[in-house]
């Protein structure tokens, strides 16, 4: 009995005993199992770094892909020349790197690209797709070239323009130095520094790559800078302390964003001759004055236009697209006196350009006008009329400039209305906001203004009484690529001020501009960040010089891909 009882006893110890080296055995496979399945992740997001840092090296690189992706199908481009086994071509996966030379990790990573949408809205959306062992997960992301945008507020120097302030502030480079490269934090004499006043609310991101001067301002959003002197900014003598955000608290130091040389590169989306360029947009010459109608439709005058789609730099030849509008004096035609009513070029942009004189399509001889046009003043090539349309007003008193305001044969857009669609429009020389710029559909509408020389908030005066009612709205995405964002006239008209600047979108110029005195006269600011502009920009929008990607948005997917290279199905 005994005997039997051992022998029971030693049977069910060995039965525990593999039981529990099956149980553990098993839950080494689980923890292995688990580890690879956050692996795979992390290696996923491995290759959207991997992605964006090629980005960053060349920005060129949007234009491959591997077009046996099914993600891939709308877009356009082909593989690199050379090699990247992140596209998969063949079955390929790229390793990532385990950190210990001539060791290769488990880890692995492919993506597939999406660029259909880049020329139109910046963006680029990216399916990355882990494998580590057999585990594989995948993740979309949209990437964004990170811009002005990011900021409702933006400006390289925080001095008046010297073009428009007729003052040598410029130093030997050829532009003034930051206040920060001062001991004194402050800018040289000859510069006229411009300050946030008291009444300016400032509601959204902010960077400035000088030394913000403040006065009682305040400040709801995120405000950083390149200035290096704590506290990061200047207050005013005599002025109550600014207000700052609650959530984002007083300037943080952010790096310098270089400011591009021109626009010009915004005309060659209206080239026909360039790969890169896939859906050219409408070139128009000389002063062009847009209105949009609210109904998705814009008119546009535009009397010198001649070919609104070209081939060549400079240009050799060039066709009339529909899509822009008939040129001359045709019924409905861009040199009509009632102009062209057309529909809102979808999704693209509008370039205007200065008249070229000779050898160019657009070319129009010096002294020579078209029909329904009227230079005003052919001995300084100034002020114009198309019909009853007329810069300066009958009555204007214009004030200077640099260049003159109104020139005929100016690359200059004169711009208001309500949009119903997304655009970009970008003048050669200035851009004039003639009246309140609205959204019909604030979800859905988008409109960028870029101008090579100022950005005129449009305020004309008779001496010093006001030709205009009183306040301004404007939707929109604004760029003075080498001057100024700033108010005609703000410095004239009655104390109690022409009212609100209500800015809703974002706003970066080379040097600050000034919307009005603290005497009174001009504008107060009122500025609202468009938070879409953190996801999407308008269509072809200008960069900055030097610049990183981001991520917008980012969600996991069902997996693409069997760890055999095949997809999942």
């Amino acid at each position: 009995m005994a005997l039997i009882t051992v022998v029971i006893f030693g049977t069910v110890l060995v039965m525990l005993v593999a039981t529990a080296a099956a149980f553990s055995s098993s839950g080494a496979i689980n923890s292995r199992t688990q580890d690879d399945w956050n692996a795979a992740m992390s290696a996923a997001y491995a290759g959207v770094e991997d992605y964006k840092s090629r980005l960053a090296n060349d920005t060129t690189y949007v234009q491959y892909r591997n077009p046996a992706s099914s993600f891939s199908s709308t877009s356009t481009g082909g593989l690199p020349p050379t090699t990247n086994p992140a596209f998969g071509a063949d079955g390929s996966w790229a390793n990532v790197p385990s950190g210990s030379p001539g060791v290769q990790s488990r880890s692995f990573f492919r993506y597939e690209v999406d660029n259909s949408q880049y020329s139109a809205t910046g963006v680029i959306k990216l399916r990355s797709t882990g494998m580590v062992g057999k585990e594989v997960r995948s993740l979309v992301v949209n990437v964004r070239q990170q811009g002005f945008i990011d900021f409702l507020y933006f400006t390289d120097f925080e001095v008046q323009d010297p073009t428009q302030s007729d003052l040598d502030c410029n130093s030997s480079t050829g532009k003034p130095n930051y206040a920060w490269t001062y001991s004194t934090n402050t800018h040289d004499s000859d510069c006229t520094e411009i300050q946030f006043g008291p009444n300016d609310v400032i509601n959204g991101p902010l960077h400035s790559n000088d030394t913000l001067l403040i006065c009682g301002s305040t400040f709801n959003g995120a405000v950083t800078t390149s200035n290096t002197k704590s506290p990061y900014y200047k207050k005013v003598s005599g002025c109550s302390n600014p207000t700052w955000s609650a959530t984002y608290g007083p300037p943080t130091v952010d790096s310098t964003w270089g400011m591009p040389q021109t626009n010009l590169q915004m005309k060659s989306e209206t080239r026909t001759d360039l790969d890169s360029v896939k859906r050219p947009g409408c070139l128009y010459t000389g002063p062009t004055v847009i209105t949009f109608t609210g109904d998705g439709k814009m008119n546009v005058k535009s009397p010198f236009s001649i070919k609104t789609q070209v081939k060549g730099d400079p240009p050799s030849d060039g066709i009339a697209a529909p899509m822009c509008g008939t040129p001359g004096n045709v019924a409905n035609g861009l040199g009509s006196k009632t102009g062209a009513t057309i529909d809102v070029i979808p999704q693209n942009l509008i370039y205007v350009q200065d008249v070229p004189s000779s050898g160019d399509p657009n070319a129009t001889a010096v002294g020579t006008w078209p029909a329904n046009f009227t230079c005003l003043n052919t001995s300084s090539k100034t002020g114009f009329q198309i019909d009853t349309t007329r810069f300066p007003m009958s009555t204007e008193t214009v004030p200077s400039a640099t260049p003159s305001h109104y020139g005929c044969r100016a690359g200059d857009v004169y711009v208001q209305g309500t949009l119903h669609g997304q655009l970009t429009i970008a003048a050669q020389n200035y851009v004039y906001i003639t009246g309140d710029l609205l959204y019909q559909d604030k979800t859905k509408d988008m409109l960028g203004l870029v101008g090579n020389n100022a950005v005129w908030v449009w305020n004309p005066m008779n001496g010093g009484t006001p030709l205009l009612a009183k306040d301004r709205t404007i939707y929109a995405a604004i760029l003075s690529v080498g001057h100024t964002f700033m108010v005609q006239n703000y410095d004239l008209g009655p104390t109690s001020g022409r009212g609100s600047l209500n800015i809703y979108g974002a706003i970066a110029q080379e040097f600050r501009g000034t919307v009005g005195k603290s005497s009174g006269q001009g504008y107060t600011k009122n500025y609202n960040y468009d938070s879409r502009f953190k996801y999407t920009a308008p269509p072809k929008f200008l960069s900055p010089v030097s610049t990183t990607y981001g991520i917008s948005t980012l969600v996991e997917v069902p997996k693409a891909f069997k760890p055999d290279g095949s997809p999942a199905g």
